[in-house]
């Protein structure tokens, strides 16, 4: 299929992305684009708009617990497991809720634009008031539905590259959008430390990324309006009935859903206690924790940036998934385990470059792999909130009981929970095999 190529400005950046993607062959895999159109500049909107996306959703976690921890350091880890996990609870019903909604969206502007910019407007006035404010329920509260909203929004921007890319290309397209999250993390992590003395920009400044990088996407993509006769009808029970998919009926989704929850567990149990982890494992004081996050996260990003382009490309390539997933799922979980047994911040590196590897290869290749098994194309956003939901759950699951876990024996027992997680996501490794309908 040919096709013109349009970007943003001749032989800036749009035109150097977009033309590292390959036109998209005849056949379009499982699941075609839903709104065929120019494919190179959708995918470089979605990328411009990936950099902001990510910093804001990669940081703002980061961010909470540098500030909880300059608040109430003898109960930091109480307060910041509570706002992770209630915060989690709410996305289960809120997450793939706004996806349905969003399907039935009927508005002029489109169907994901809406949701995007209301709800990052709302996740900004939160934000902003974590960082004016020093009390902790307040903070608690403001995370829970600032974080919440801010995933929504990020749901909504995520199905754009589902609706308007062939299914050939997803893998180059979620490696190059993981590619962009790893810088982007790198980025945010540095920014998140940088600022840990003026806690109302540390918070706020995620969100101002996001929405500026959204800017082009909003305004440029063309998120066709639906008419009501188009989309399913708008009832509220319903939704909520078929909010989950029946894993009976379809299998394949299930097991993916599964897979995706345990590595789910590793990927909160490492970057929701990493900082805490160098404060009482390895004896770090808060703003060197801080700067070693950002040390971190820069270190990891060439090699975040190799494994999402290389696995993506691999993947589509050889036209294989499954082995790619488990693979990574692998190294997460022995990442983990270095992790709990290191006893300098250098033994803590190898660790956090392991999982590096692991999560990019994860990310890039499973978000291709929960394509391929959607079971309703009119219900994507839906059923693509359902799979983020996977993610979603474990950040309830691990903060309710590694409070616990880490005071088991002397206490700080990061070898326990980390060993515990990294079992969960070895699991989570067997049961890709056990899906059928994609190699």
């Amino acid at each position: 299929m040919s096709e013109q190529i349009t970007t943003p400005q001749a032989g800036g950046p749009g035109e150097t992305i977009a033309t590292a993607i390959e036109s998209p062959e005849a056949g379009t895999g499982a699941l075609a684009p839903e709104f065929p159109q120019n494919y190179r500049k959708t995918i470089t909107l979605v990328l411009i708009a990936a950099a902001g996306m990510y910093i804001m959703m990669l940081t703002l976690s980061t961010a909470l617990s540098l500030r909880i921890a300059a608040i109430a350091p003898d109960t930091k880890e109480t307060s910041l497991s509570l706002a992770v996990s209630m915060a989690a609870l709410l996305q289960l019903v809120l997450i793939p809720l706004g996806g349905a909604l969003s399907d039935r969206t009927t508005s002029r502007f489109g169907r994901r634009r809406p949701w995007i910019v209301g709800m990052l407007a709302l996740a900004l006035v939160c934000m902003a008031l974590i960082g004016g404010v020093a009390s902790i329920p307040v903070i608690v509260v403001s995370y829970i539905v600032g974080i919440s909203v801010a995933q929504l929004a990020f749901s909504s921007y995520a199905v754009i590259p589902v609706e308007g890319v062939p299914d050939n290309m997803r893998g180059k397209v979620m490696g190059l959008m993981g590619m962009f999250g790893a810088l982007a993390m790198s980025a945010g992590s540095y920014l998140a430390a940088a600022l840990v003395g003026v806690p109302f920009f540390m918070m706020t400044a995620p969100v101002l990324l996001a929405i500026v990088c959204s800017l082009p996407l909003i305004f440029l993509y063309k998120d066709p309006a639906k008419a009501k006769a188009d989309v399913p009808a708008l009832d509220v029970a319903g939704l909520f009935k078929n909010l989950i998919v029946n894993p009976r009926k379809h299998p394949d989704f299930g097991w993916v859903w599964l897979a995706r929850f345990l590595a789910g567990v590793a990927m909160t149990g490492m970057f929701t206690y990493f900082i805490y982890f160098m404060i009482d494992g390895l004896g770090l004081d808060l703003p060197h924790a801080g700067a070693n996050a950002g040390f971190l996260s820069l270190l990891s990003a060439p090699v975040s940036v190799f494994f999402f382009t290389f696995s993506g490309w691999v993947s589509d390539k050889v036209g294989r998934r499954k082995p790619f997933v488990a693979g990574a799922a692998v190294l997460m979980a022995a990442a983990l385990l270095i992790g709990g047994t290191a006893r300098t911040f250098e033994q803590f590196i190898v660790a956090w470059l392991v999982f590096a590897v692991g999560q990019a290869m994860y990310l890039t290749v499973d978000l291709a792999l929960c394509a391929s098994v959607l079971p309703n194309s009119k219900d994507v956003g839906k059923d693509m909130g359902v799979f983020q939901l996977a993610l979603s759950i474990p950040s309830i699951v691990v903060p309710l009981i590694a409070p616990a876990v880490l005071g088991i024996g002397a206490g700080h027992n990061y070898l326990m929970l980390w060993g515990l997680c990294a079992l969960l996501c070895g699991l989570g490794a067997l049961a890709v095999y056990r899906v059928k309908g994609v190699r």
